[in-house]
């Protein structure tokens, strides 16, 4: 299923007033997009959690140009940030990718960020201070997101950890579930969490079934069993993948 360009308002869910730019973007860049497999396995329209690996740049770009669902990411509040987005990108992305280096290399991030920030804010990112607590601007605006029914898209990988040669991912990090929790304190109600692997060799986003978080033992032995348990799903589709793109070159 190539599924990139379906406008927003054709899967189902309900239309957001902000969505026109998200479509735009969409349709503009839909020529890049990746194979979906696995969509069948949504079946609510929202609101949700969708975890997935990150790839660098190629994770996010590739989850909102391929899976035609309205979603809010959340993005480093770096990346949100005029003065500070050109040194993070340059360092996460125009040096390690692009390997591109000193001052032209910091230009042409800047130059960059100046498109990037304002493309970013205008689809409805949700900023997120890496080194903030829960009770952060970014979780209160994602709680109200998610009871207004809308579906948000997280990278949970941990940055300061050594990535796997085997997938390319890092561990994740346990916020999300803190989301998982505070909604089911406020709405009284589980939130499906969708893992997502995206696979850069054979150009596939893989959508697994959804997971549902119970706090059944002790509340952090519970996050950090749910926690471990999606970063293994992910881990295993983008495995299953690579295996299968493996035996077709082979």
């Amino acid at each position: 299923m190539r599924a990139s360009w379906t406008p927003i308002a054709h899967t189902g869910e309900c239309r957001q007033g902000d969505s026109l730019v998200y479509d735009i973007a969409r349709f503009i860049a839909s020529p890049f997009s990746y194979d979906v497999v696995g969509f069948e396995n949504i079946t609510t329209p929202g609101p949700a959690l969708y975890i997935a690996n990150h790839l660098g740049a190629i994770g996010p770009i590739e989850t909102i140009l391929s899976v035609p669902i309205r979603f809010y990411p959340w993005i480093i509040s770096e990346m949100l940030d005029f003065k500070l987005a050109p040194k993070y990108l340059f360092d996460d992305f125009i040096h390690p990718v692009l390997h591109l280096n000193g001052r032209f290399g910091l230009l042409f991030s800047t130059l960059l960020t100046k498109i990037s920030v304002r493309l970013l804010r205008a689809i409805g990112s949700v900023s997120i201070d890496r080194f903030g607590g829960m009770t952060t601007d970014g979780f209160r605006q994602s709680l109200r997101m998610l009871k207004e029914g809308r579906n948000l898209l997280i990278f949970p990988e941990d940055a300061l950890l050594p990535v796997n040669p085997d997938t390319s991912m890092r561990h994740f990090m346990p916020g999300f579930v803190t989301l998982c929790s505070l909604y089911q304190a406020s709405a009284g109600s589980l939130l499906p969490v969708y893992p997502i692997a995206v696979h850069a060799g054979s150009e596939t986003v893989a959508i697994g079934k959804p997971e549902f978080f119970h706090p059944l033992a002790g509340h952090r032995e519970a996050m950090n069993s749910f926690n471990l348990l999606i970063e293994q799903r992910v881990r295993m589709m983008y495995l299953e993948m690579q295996k299968n793109n493996d035996d077709l070159l082979a």
